[in-house]
């Protein structure tokens, strides 16, 4: 009798026993990382809520998809091998190239659907404690629907930096716009009291296509960096002088254009070494990074450049500022600005919540399988169990399908009509923000017409087989 479960479902057997297999591999375990040295950080302690023990595998996956270093190459080449898989499972069936072709369109569009969850699926947070009441976690780089191309209201962008442990963070939105950090202050006035909300801006110095981010903190009314063009000294005095704050270069590996060295030279007060969005820069970018911070003083920072696509965040900035608890919320913000702007860089500390992990093309050639293999031999035991518990109801679920294909009908109608409503949320999200977003119009006409596309794919052939 065993023998016979065991042939008839030796698929899922062995894929649990494949999982176990990576788990007991000896591998390095997601730890707080200095992300400045590379090396384990004591001091701080990650709180992960029962939830994500539970949702493993969708909160693993989420994670994982937002530690991708080469997001583009890495997204590709799960795509590529997935389709290459499915060909190969496929290559005895006598089908016919139509056919052959009609799956690897379902299977692309499963892909883009599994890309849609994890980029818009609230999903539980990790959140990083000090052991010291003075070692304060910010973020001073994030944005909300009033930048042309964040999704996340002001209110979310609070909800989301306390769910993750953040003490103080800036909403820097761009292109011209304080109005997303002066609605989450009113918020934080009425609801979030714990809040302390920098105000910023992101703002662009180009001529033309070619130039360089740079992000205003502490100022109060909006810049217009279209009068600076790529004179960046006038913007540093711009913000040291007239508003007594503080200059920031933001992932200064995009675009390159201005020298490091003259970049500290016009008198920026720091740099981004990570941002979440895209965790890179190749190392020997980011260790040029470090060694200008370090000859001319300057802060090095990690930041979330969060503007709500995604959940999860594995990067904080640590700042160590006595007296923190018994300090007022003006106070507090005038503590961090005065910190930065002062270039007190021995007070700072990048975090990351991380792995050491190969980075190169090679890895990324091969990326579903050498990601896969880190991230499972890197698994908690509960993690483990989470994964087992899950396999075996999708496992479960599929057998019910070739029993009962209606279930299968059901589940994509269930798809098709989270997709049309959270459509018709950020259309409607959009009316009110149309003076500063882009984006909402854009995302939420998508996932309405792909919801309708899904729903009139599946019932027209429903109502075709009722009528016969």
């Amino acid at each position: 009798m065993f023998k016979q479960l065991l042939k008839k479902h030796r698929g899922i057997v062995l894929l649990i026993i494949l999982l176990f297999i990576l788990f007991l591999i000896p591998t390095s375990r997601l730890k707080p990382i200095d992300g400045v040295t590379g090396l384990p950080l004591g001091g701080y302690k990650i709180k992960i809520p029962p939830t994500a023990y539970i949702l493993e595998p969708f909160v693993g996956i989420s994670q994982y998809f937002w530690r991708f270093t080469n997001f583009r190459f890495q997204t590709l080449s799960w795509l590529v091998w997935i389709m290459l898989f499915y060909l190969l499972l496929n290559l005895r069936k006598k089908i016919n190239v139509s056919e052959r072709l009609r799956g690897l369109f379902k299977v692309a569009i499963s892909f883009v659907l599994v890309c849609f969850f994890i980029t818009l699926m609230p999903l539980p947070k990790c959140s990083l404690q000090p052991e010291s009441p003075e070692e304060i976690l910010i973020d001073l780089h994030s944005h909300t629907t009033c930048s042309h191309e964040g999704i996340a209201t002001p209110e979310e962008n609070i909800r989301w930096h306390l769910a993750h442990g953040f003490d103080a963070w800036a909403i820097t939105d761009h292109p011209r716009t304080l109005e997303g950090a002066r609605r989450a202050k009113e918020l934080a006035k009425e609801k979030y009291p714990q809040a302390v909300i920098i105000t910023g801006q992101e703002i662009k110095c180009y001529t033309g296509k070619q130039g360089e981010n740079f992000l205003l903190l502490g100022i109060d009314e909006v810049v217009d960096e279209r009068k600076y063009g790529r004179e960046i000294a006038k913007i540093t005095n711009l913000a040291h002088k007239k508003y007594k704050g503080a200059i920031i270069v933001p992932h200064w590996w995009r675009k390159k254009f201005h020298n490091l060295k003259n970049l500290a030279e016009a008198g920026v007060d720091g740099f981004e070494i990570y941002t979440a969005r895209a965790l890179g820069p190749e190392e020997s970018i980011r260790e040029a990074i470090k060694d200008v911070c370090q000859e001319n003083n300057l802060i090095m920072l990690g930041s979330s450049n969060w503007h709500g696509w995604g959940s999860a965040s594995h990067i904080w900035t640590s700042i160590h500022i006595a007296d923190w608890s018994n300090l007022n919320k003006k106070k507090k913000e005038e503590a961090i600005l005065a910190a930065l702007r002062n270039r007190k860089a021995n007070l700072f500390k990048v975090i990351l919540y991380d792995r050491i992990e190969p980075q190169n093309r090679v890895r990324y050639l091969f990326e579903p399988f050498v990601g896969s293999f880190y991230y499972f031999s890197s698994l908690k035991g509960f993690q483990l169990l989470s994964w087992v518990f899950w396999l075996i109801i999708g496992y479960s679920f599929l057998r019910l399908i070739k029993i009962r294909p209606i279930f299968l009908d059901l589940a994509v109608i269930g798809i098709a009509l989270l997709l049309f409503s959270r459509g018709i949320i950020l259309l409607n999200l959009w009316v009110h923000y149309l003076e500063y977003n882009e984006i909402l119009f854009v995302l939420g006409n998508i996932l309405l017409f792909s919801g309708a596309f899904l729903l009139i794919a599946v019932i027209l052939p429903l109502v075709h087989r009722k009528l016969r």
